[in-house]
């Protein structure tokens, strides 16, 4: 059994707390797909930006349900960090982790999710469901 996970991008906390039971996708919220691939946002953009991990806050849960699924709000330093991560940074990093075109692809939309919510002033949150 696995860990499902995406990451969506909503102005309300309300609003994020309604995924909780459908994902993201169910709450018609735009989203990025990361099941059994990225459960740990935080990880991947300390190795893409090239900084240490300890600069970024720790998520905070938003709402958990106490047995399969939750949601947590990605701190702001790291959704920064990502959105910040220019076109040719992303492709070395592709290059020398030896991605496949599909996890630089999915790399790409989890920046412009990013890039997305610091335009509209959003937040960017993390579901996951056992």
């Amino acid at each position: 059994m696995g860990v499902l996970v995406d990451y969506f991008t909503t102005g309300s906390e309300q609003v994020a707390r309604q995924a909780l039971t459908g994902g993201p996708a169910g709450a018609k919220l735009p989203y990025v797909d990361c099941k059994g691939w990225v459960d740990e946002l935080e990880v991947l953009v300390a190795e893409i930006s090239g900084r240490d991990l300890s600069e970024f806050g720790d998520s905070e849960t938003v709402v958990d349900d106490g047995e399969v699924s939750g949601v947590e709000r990605i701190a702001p330093e790291t959704v920064a960090a990502l959105a910040d991560v220019d076109d040719a940074r992303l492709r070395a990093y592709a290059e020398d982790e030896l991605l496949e075109e599909w996890e630089t692809g999915r790399i790409t939309a989890l920046r412009d999710l990013a890039r997305e919510a610091r335009r509209l002033g959003h937040q960017l949150y993390r579901w996951s469901c056992v």
